[in-house]
């Protein structure tokens, strides 16, 4: 009966142990990223991004003054979850406010996504690399 307990303990143990594994896997996103939006009115166009990270939650700034029409930048709902980051870009263009949904599929250092801009109808890709852990 003593050995059935030890196995039982054992198993659970292991199974606990299989379960963490997903969660320590998560690889994080801090770091400062530099991103290539390419779109077809406004050419390359290159920005740069401070993100943190905590659990799944994504925080940072947005550096977009390559464009310098844009007046103001905020980083908001950031999300990092199965190798999948989102974030809202709130953005203010000559005292107009719209919001930008960002999506990329992260792969270590490298970023590959898409950026919709509801108020515009339109979605425009970006590649990215991380340049700063």
């Amino acid at each position: 009966m003593k050995m059935r307990n030890v196995r039982s303990f054992a198993l659970a143990l292991a199974l606990l142990v299989v379960a963490a594994i997903p969660a320590a896997a998560q690889e994080s996103v801090a770091g400062k990223w530099v991103i290539t939006s390419t779109s077809p009115e406004m050419g390359s166009i290159e920005m740069i991004f401070e993100l943190q990270q905590d659990g799944t939650t994504v925080t940072g700034t947005a550096d977009l003054s390559a464009i310098p029409e844009i007046d103001a930048v905020e980083l908001d709902e950031g999300l990092y979850e199965d190798k999948i980051l989102s974030f809202l870009l709130h953005v203010s263009m000559q005292g107009q406010w719209f919001t930008a949904e960002v999506e990329g599929d992260v792969d270590g250092d490298d970023i590959v996504g898409e950026t919709y801009i509801d108020e515009m109808g339109m979605a425009t890709p970006f590649t990215g690399k991380r340049v700063e852990n």
